[in-house]
């Protein structure tokens, strides 16, 4: 885990202590129930491109102040589970569709003890509306265009900011040109994600 705990260091973070050793727990999970499950793509590397990307946007949704935080399309759990070990004073709902994914996210809350974690095993339509959220997250689940936007609408609180784990800069310029007016509000950060060479971005979007 020598690769975990230097790049939690470059990003600025514990490297040891409860927090790294509920992330050292979550990895072994899923290299566990990886190949029942198919959770992320064989021999793909958990800790730079799943792990790592998942925090590097931590300190950028920490400035938001979320005190409800939907992650959707969670998946394995990204980037839901790894913020969740370190925003544990935000409600946190993992939203995955899949039974299978769901199932294996609830074993995880269980065996990590993450009580401020909840799976909701449905899709983002059945979820319901009322503004639930006030920060959403995505990463790896969808291109951002006008249906995304009036799905995530639903269930964001009029202020409500999503934060969609993105790659390619032109590839994000070209997705909100197309929504522009649908948005009061747009900012890309950069990422820089220890290990990866991959080009990563934060999107931070404010809908109409």
């Amino acid at each position: 885990m020598r690769d975990l705990l230097d790049g939690l260091k470059m990003l600025g973070l514990e490297s040891s202590g409860w927090r790294v050793e509920k992330l050292e727990r979550y990895i072994a999970e899923i290299e566990l129930w990886n190949p029942k499950y198919g959770l992320i793509a064989p021999g793909e590397d958990i800790v730079g491109r799943h792990v790592l990307d998942s925090l590097s946007g931590l300190e950028v949704i920490r400035e938001l102040g979320p005190r409800r935080l939907a992650d959707v399309g969670s998946g394995a759990g990204f980037p839901g589970i790894p913020l969740a070990i370190w925003l544990n004073d935000v409600d946190i709902t993992l939203i995955e569709r899949s039974g299978r994914r769901a199932g294996f996210l609830r074993n995880v809350v269980i065996t990590l003890g993450l009580n401020n974690v909840t799976v909701l095993e449905k899709t983002v339509e059945e979820v319901g509306g009322g503004g639930l959220f006030d920060v959403i997250t995505f990463r790896a689940w969808s291109a951002v265009d006008d249906d995304l936007l009036d799905v995530l609408g639903s269930i964001l609180s009029p202020e409500g900011t999503i934060a969609a784990y993105k790659g390619r800069k032109d590839v994000i310029e070209s997705e909100l040109a197309a929504v522009a007016g649908c948005l009061v509000f747009r900012e890309i950060r950069a990422l820089e994600v220890p290990g990866l060479k991959d080009e990563r971005h934060l999107v931070l979007l404010k809908i109409c």
